[in-house]
């Protein structure tokens, strides 16, 4: 019930019902056990006198007209938005979406947990609208019940508290105020293991106004990075629509179409770069017609599902409504592929590289184009990329301080700079003491961010905190788990963070999914192999690689080096002198302590893993910082 009653139309075939609750059954058995489920829960209706299940041969759904539930009254509490609304919504939020039900099935708890992510993000979302520009005419009585219910949620939601502690400060509650800080310093210490932002701090020294009503105007970042209420002062931060169109998948849908369908979707969903809008909300009559769009410049686009009940194929098709253009049609047999989630992530990757070129044009100045420049250059690996991205970065804060990936951006620039250009002049960055303030600040804004999770764990890892990294990476691969690019990261930090097994689980897995394989990924490949102690397969790997980088070049004398093939890595050593780049040559900023970059290099939280590779390190250390003829 707790499934179908997220479900489109409240209804789901039977065989999806199956799949999901026995995932680990025969076919037949799974079948078989969903009928006795089903008959199990008419009993149980027909003792409470209700009828609420109805079950066909083929679908299950849930009667709209007598279907109630915690979380349908919370949603129209929510809209309605008074202080009686949100006092009676603490009282109902008990905790995450179906609380308890966790290990049903492994396919189940996949579900619920992306589920319960969407749950917490929409009633935080309608909480927010009504915060945008509140009066406190009735003496502040629907903000604070706002605040109280959203802490009733997440107690270390900091924009939560800055929004009670303005409220109390406008309010000449200045006691209440300092005890609301207090209270965040708190439960953020407790569940974050963070501080609050000075933000948060300046809001106890602001000067009082006049008694009397007034209107609270939240600052930069004061909605926690919630998209699409932003303060007064900020742009709005619009993403490219994506309207989601199946013909005839609900109705007849095959079980590989309908589970393909859910993970293109969920897939595009955890890229968190789209709005996303499904045509059954609209209905028939008003469901996105095949007409060209004008007038949004970050793109507005149609994915199409549709199969073909002859042959079994799915075709997929996604057009880009502001021109007409069929930017692919995709007729997947499901015969010639390894699996749903193979497919699915290609058909991902292609609409995602297809939306977010189009953007990483320097004319359009939209906040989230201008990202989408930024990361481009970041996968550059040059200072000078670094420098304009660095430049883009503090445009976009100075307009959108709530957006969280310009933190995210700038602690990537920092690590770069610090670890890959060590000679490199630094005066772009306030190098490792802002890495990991920088990285809090995304995690706070945007928890929900993969990348957000992954940079927070480098830091981590750079900050000798290696658990708390490894969490941070798994959060970042289950956020974005149908991305090898994401998946490949993550991989590589797990294996940093001392978890080697799950790490190679987890690269065994992006490459499963990648149409083609970035040259750069191979040197990821490689630090995980020498994690595991396979030096022979890391000199490989390596040697597949993007290039000069001081990273890869530091790994692949390690390997060398622990293999016994010392006078290889000489050779590597003098190879790379002759072609080293210029960006990398001896700089005034080659003065900085190498015993100290040595340091900062060896990302290794096993002891053994970081004692062999700081024997390649030290090498390196000697050959950049004092020439080579030292070594």
């Amino acid at each position: 019930m707790g499934y179908l009653s997220r479900a489109e139309g409240f209804s789901a075939p039977r065989e999806v019902l199956a799949d999901l609750l026995w995932s680990g059954a025969e076919y037949r058995k799974a079948l078989q056990s969903l009928r006795q489920a089903l008959r199990q829960l008419k009993i149980a209706e027909e003792e409470a006198g209700i009828d609420v299940v109805r079950s066909s041969s083929g679908h299950t759904q849930l009667v709209a007209a007598s279907f109630a539930s915690d979380l349908t009254r919370l949603t129209k509490l929510l809209e309605r938005g008074r202080a009686e609304d949100f006092q009676e919504a603490e009282q109902l939020w008990r905790g995450d979406f179906l609380s308890g039900y966790d290990d049903i099935d492994q396919e189940f708890s996949e579900w619920l947990r992306v589920e319960r992510e969407r749950v917490r993000a929409e009633v935080t979302s309608a909480t927010f609208k009504h915060l945008n520009r509140t009066s406190t005419a009735d003496g502040g009585l629907q903000v604070e019940a706002a605040g109280q219910f959203l802490l009733k949620m997440d107690p270390a939601l900091e924009s939560a508290h800055r929004i009670l502690i303005r409220l109390y400060k406008s309010l000449n509650q200045h006691e209440r105020a300092e005890q609301q800080f207090k209270d965040c310093e708190r439960e953020m210490r407790l569940h974050l293991d963070a501080s609050p932002d000075k933000e948060t701090k300046k809001l106890l020294e602001q000067v009082e106004t006049e008694n009397g009503p007034k209107t609270i105007v939240k600052g930069p970042g004061e909605l926690g990075g919630i998209r699409g209420y932003p303060s007064n002062s900020e742009k709005i931060v619009r993403l490219p629509e994506i309207s989601i169109v199946s013909s005839t998948l609900k109705k007849k849908g095959l079980n590989d179409a309908v589970h393909l369908r859910e993970e293109i979707v969920s897939g595009l969903s955890s890229f968190r770069s789209f709005d996303l809008f499904e045509s059954e909300y609209f209905g028939d009559k008003n469901m996105p017609k095949s007409a060209l769009v004008e007038g949004h410049e970050l793109g507005s686009y149609l994915l199409r599902f549709r199969q073909d009940e002859r042959s079994g194929k799915i075709v997929v098709q996604f057009e880009d409504r502001s021109n007409g253009q069929i930017v692919f049609n995709e007729i997947v047999d499901m015969a010639l592929w390894e699996g749903i989630a193979s497919v699915a992530s290609q058909i991902v990757s292609r609409i995602h590289n297809h939306a977010v070129t189009k953007l990483r044009n320097p004319t359009n100045t939209a906040i989230f184009a201008r990202w989408c420049q930024v990361d481009a250059l970041l996968w550059d690996f040059t200072p000078q990329s670094d420098e304009k991205a660095m430049r883009i970065l503090n445009e976009i804060e100075q307009t959108n301080r709530s957006f969280s990936m310009t933190y995210a951006g700038k602690a990537s620039i920092i690590m770069k700079r610090e670890l890959h250009f060590p000679l490199h002049d630094k005066t772009i960055s306030d190098g490792m003491s802002s890495l990991l303030n920088f990285a809090e600040k995304a995690i706070m804004l945007d928890p929900w961010q993969a990348m957000n999770q992954r940079v927070y764990g480098w830091a981590l890892i750079l900050s000798n905190m290696p658990e708390e990294a490894r969490r941070a990476f798994q959060n970042a691969g289950r956020l974005s788990s149908t991305d090898p690019a994401n998946l490949m990261s993550v991989a590589e930090g797990l294996a940093f963070s001392g978890d080697v097994p799950e790490a190679l689980a987890t690269a065994d897995r992006a490459f499963s999914l990648f149409a083609f394989v970035p040259r750069v990924f191979y040197e990821y490949l490689a630090n995980i192999y020498f994690a595991a102690e396979d030096y022979d397969s890391a000199i490989s790997q390596i040697e597949r690689g993007a290039g000069v980088g001081v990273s890869g070049l530091t790994t692949r004398v390690a390997a060398l080096i622990c293999s016994g093939r010392e006078s290889e890595a000489m050779q590597t050593l003098q190879k790379y002198n002759d072609q080293i780049p210029e960006h990398l040559r001896s700089s005034p900023a080659a003065s900085n302590d190498p015993e100290i970059w040595r340091k900062k290099v060896n990302f290794f939280q096993n002891e053994k893993a970081r004692q062999n590779y700081d024997r390649g390190a030290a090498l390196v250390q000697r050959f950049l910082f004092d020439g080579s003829g030292s070594v």
